[in-house]
């Protein structure tokens, strides 16, 4: 484990106030790129269903010879 030099924050609150900080800048970066993925997926699988829906609806109106 990489070791602090405790100079550089010599306030513990200080130190633990940043390092919220920059744990919230990750989360908020990987939050961002997942809801991005996600979107993308949605968009994918919207298209698919309205491909499958279209053909279905296409086969429901076939009369039966029966």
């Amino acid at each position: 484990m990489a070791r602090f030099d405790p100079n550089a924050y010599p306030d513990r609150l200080a130190f633990e106030a940043y390092a919220h900080r920059i744990r919230a800048e990750e989360i908020d970066k990987a939050f961002s790129a997942t809801a991005a993925w996600l979107n993308a997926r949605q968009h994918e699988m919207t298209g698919r269903l309205h491909a499958l829906a279209s053909s279905v609806a296409e086969h429901s109106h076939w009369h039966s010879t029966h």
